[in-house]
Formats: C-alpha cells, sequence, structure tokens
C-alpha cells in the first residue's frame, strides 16, 4: 500500500526564516486525539478539520505562538491512500506548518510514543521523539514521502509556528484536510517473462526428445 502525504498552507508572498534561537522551548503540545474512523478503497473519502479539538493558538516564547492538532484513521485494506492537508491563518502573514505521519500516538506522555514540539533543532519546530514517524513533510523544505504501510492505526499530527505573541491576535481560521483510498494497483508482469518461460519449456522439451530418441536408437 502506498501513501502519499500532500501538504499545502496559505503562507502569503514568503515563509518564515526562522532559525533555531540560543534557548530552546519546547511544549507538550495538544493532548487530544480526533479520530477520523475506518476507510477501506473506495470509500468515500475521509474529511477532517471541522470541529477538531486541538491547540489553535498557544504561547511557544521567544515572540511566537504554535497551533498542533492530532487525528487518527484505520486503513481497513490495502489501498493507495492521499492525504491532504490545508491550514489558512486569519490575516496576510507568513507562517509555517508541518504533517507528520505516525504508526502510533504522537501525542506526549501517552504509551507507547509521544512527542513534545521543541524548537531545539535546526529547523523552525520539531519533535522531541521520532518513534513510529513515518513520514515529516513542511511547507518550509521538508520532503514529502511516499510509504508501503500494512492495513492499521495511524496517526496524522498537524502543527506549526504563527509569528507574533499570545497578545498578537495571529491564529488559524481553520485546518481541514481530506484521507482518499483507492485500490491497490496490479504489479504487472515484465512483457518478457511469458516469452522467457517458453523459451525454458522449449529447450527442455528439446533435451527430452533427445533422450528419447538416444534411448530407442540403442
Amino acid at each position: 500500500m502506498k501513501l502519499t502525504i500532500l501538504l499545502s498552507a496559505w503562507v502569503g508572498a514568503v515563509m518564515l526564516a526562522l532559525a533555531a534561537p540560543a534557548g530552546a522551548t519546547t511544549v507538550t503540545g495538544t493532548n487530544t486525539i480526533n479520530g477520523l474512523g475506518s476507510i477501506a478503497a473506495a470509500d468515500p473519502d475521509l474529511s477532517f478539520g471541522a470541529g477538531a479539538t486541538g491547540v489553535n493558538v498557544a504561547s511557544f516564547g521567544n515572540g511566537k505562538t504554535y497551533y498542533d492538532y492530532a487525528f487518527s484513521f484505520t486503513l481497513t485494506d490495502a489501498s493507495d491512500v492521499t492525504v491532504t492537508t490545508t491550514a489558512t491563518a486569519n490575516g496576510p502573514y507568513a507562517f509555517n506548518a508541518y504533517a507528520a505521519l505516525f504508526n502510533n500516538s504522537p501525542i506526549s506522555g501517552q504509551v507507547p510514543a509521544g512527542s513534545a514540539l521543541t524548537d531545539a533543532n535546526p529547523a523552525p519546530l520539531s519533535l522531541t521523539n521520532t518513534a513510529g514517524l513515518l513520514a515529516l513533510g513542511s511547507t518550509n523544505g521538508g520532503a514529502l514521502n511516499t510509504l508501503s504501510l500494512a492495513a492499521g492505526t495511524y496517526y496524522l499530527r498537524l502543527f506549526g509556528l504563527l509569528p507574533g505573541n499570545i497578545n498578537s491576535g495571529h491564529a488559524l481560521n481553520a485546518i481541514s484536510g481530506t484521507i482518499a483510498a483507492t485500490a491497490v494497483a496490479a504489479t504487472p508482469i515484465p512483457a518478457a517473462l511469458p516469452l522467457l518461460a517458453t523459451a525454458l519449456g522449449l529447450f527442455g522439451f528439446m533435451g527430452w526428445r533427445r533422450k528419447s530418441m538416444a534411448a530407442a536408437a540403442a
């Protein structure tokens, strides 16, 4: 099963160029997972975002605020799955956005994994624990991965930094997305394979024929 994560965010003309501060900040983030249910190949898309519980805006320190949402969904069969997410701010200012896919809970303090958010690493915002992390994409240069996954339950975490302190009024107007599943495409048989099988069969028959003729002559 192939899973492609597509992440988009309306960020104005340019992205924030934020360097890691000298004094690192770490926050726990959301403590809620929004369950989206299950999806199989050819099912209607799962839509998410409206009414979701999470952190829209909270103080991150160093003159920034953050948002953080987590969702879970279950794949019931082998499928090609596309996850598309969009974050929209409440004004024409730049911000960064991340989407991370896990195969266990990404919420800090929950078993078996859990990850807080930090700016201790070079990226503007990163995860303190990458256990169970399958893919990570961002609007500021992070690569988006295509994965082969088994059926099971997966967790999508959407998070990012907003400019300005808690009094700036900066927040998200909306965070939304869809999860679509289609049947896994059958692996095509190489065109040369039937010809090879035919040739091997012909050689085997010719060898058997020679042995039979030699035995009859004796």
